[in-house]
């Protein structure tokens, strides 16, 4: 089979291969971390951003505020976070990984990112730089969805699970093996 040749249409196909294979990667590692698919997002937002407020993770994983404080209630029990004090508002706290949180997701996380890095340490420079930029520009763009301000969500209106089904059910359905 030869290789495609990647103009605009197969760049943006490859994109959604990647998103795809990245997809069933973090439910795989969810599932090997015995969390849901959701608790390890939120361990991800914590370790690219961390001392992030609880409202601002409700907002990131489509989760209502108290859906949120279960979730840290949980990822608190296992170590994986602690909930501090905000340095400048006592009265607002902020979510922070520990580090036996990042070992545990660098534990199963740790053998992909070091085949990315010895890909990329592969590759040129120039080809690095334009790889970055468009990795960069491409986070953007996926993260303002466009299509998410004229399409309803599912299930409840922040995005739960829908009537009928509990949060509970929804969890386990998500830690099933495939």
């Amino acid at each position: 089979m030869s290789e495609p040749e990647y103009d605009a249409v197969e760049v943006a196909r490859a994109g959604r291969r990647l998103d795809l294979a990245l997809a069933e990667m973090h439910l795989d590692v969810a599932h090997r971390m015995e969390m849901t698919p959701a608790e390890l997002l939120a361990l991800a937002h914590l370790a690219v951003d961390d001392g992030l407020s609880p409202g601002e993770l409700s907002r990131r994983l489509h989760m209502r505020t108290g859906a949120v404080t279960a979730l840290l209630d949980r990822l608190t029990d296992h170590g994986h976070v602690t909930r501090e004090a905000h340095p400048s508002d006592r009265r607002k706290v902020v979510v922070r990984l520990t580090n036996a949180g990042r070992r545990e997701t660098m534990r199963h996380l740790g053998p992909m990112v070091s085949n990315v890095i010895a890909l990329v340490r592969g590759l040129p420079k120039a080809d690095r730089e334009t790889i970055g930029r468009f990795i960069d520009e491409l986070a953007v763009l996926v993260a303002e969805r466009p299509e998410a301000e004229a399409s309803p969500r599912r299930g409840t209106a922040r995005g739960g699970p829908a009537k009928g089904r509990s949060a509970d059910a929804s969890r386990q359905r998500a830690r099933r093996p495939t």
